[in-house]
C-alpha cells in the first residue's frame, strides 16, 4: 500500500487518502528524497535504482523523475518536500482524510492555488493583505524558483476566471489582529469575588 502511494505521490505529486496513510507516505517519500540527492551527488546511481525498485511501484516513472526533476527541485533543500493538508473526513465511514503533496509545484499544489486566489479576491475589492496572509505567501515562495513570477502569473489568472464581477462578491471578514479575551489587549478591570 505504501509503495503504491509513494509512487503515485511521485507521479502525481499529490494523493488524497486518510490521515495516517498520508503520514506514513510522507515518512517514506521524504527518505527516498534525501537518499536520491545523497545517492546522485555521490554519483552511486545503480545504487539509487536499486533503492527505488525496492521501495517503490513505477520503477520506469518514477525513477527517472525521481533523478532529473525532484532531485533539481529540491537541491536547496535539507527536508520538507512534502506537506499534508486536512480534508473534511470521508463519507461513509467518517475517517479523516488528508492530501499529501510535493512542495513547489505549481501545477498541482493546491496551497499555491488557494493562496494565490485569497490574494486574487483581496486586489480585486481593493482591500489590503493581512499579516498572516503575507506570510503565507512569503514561505510559499521561498524556495521556489521565479517564485514571485509565477505566483503573480496564477494571481492574475485567479482575477481572471473567478474574480470578473468582483461586485456581486461579498467582502471576506478580516480577522482582528487583537484577541479580545486575552487581558493584554483589552481594557477591562479584574473585579475581585466576594469574601463569604
Amino acid at each position: 500500500m505504501l509503495r503504491n502511494l509513494g509512487a503515485s505521490l511521485i507521479e502525481h505529486e499529490s494523493v488524497t487518502t486518510t490521515l495516517a496513510k498520508a503520514k506514513r507516505t510522507q515518512a517514506l517519500v521524504e527518505n527516498l528524497i534525501t537518499k536520491s540527492k545523497h545517492y546522485k551527488e555521490s554519483g552511486q546511481l545503480d545504487k539509487l535504482r536499486t533503492k527505488l525498485d525496492a521501495e517503490l511501484y513505477k520503477p520506469d516513472v518514477v525513477i527517472p523523475k525521481m533523478l532529473n526533476e525532484l532531485t533539481n527541485r529540491y537541491a536547496n533543500r535539507d527536508g520538507g518536500y512534502t506537506r499534508i493538508i486536512k480534508l473534511e473526513p470521508r463519507i461513509g465511514d467518517n475517517a479523516p482524510q488528508a492530501m499529501l503533496e510535493l512542495v513547489d509545484s505549481s501545477t498541482r499544489e493546491m496551497k499555491f492555488w488557494y493562496l494565490a486566489r485569497v490574494v486574487a479576491r483581496l486586489e480585486q475589492q481593493g482591500l489590503p493583505l493581512d499579516k498572516l496572509t503575507e506570510k503565507n505567501v512569503r514561505a510559499l515562495l521561498l524556495h521556489r524558483k521565479n517564485g514571485e513570477q509565477v505566483f503573480r502569473d496564477a494571481v492574475a489568472l485567479c482575477k481572471e476566471r473567478w474574480y470578473k464581477n468582483i461586485e456581486s462578491e461579498t467582502k471576506p471578514r478580516m480577522k482582528s489582529d487583537k484577541n479580545g479575551f486575552h487581558k493584554t489587549f483589552t481594557n477591562y478591570e479584574v473585579v475581585p469575588r466576594e469574601s463569604q
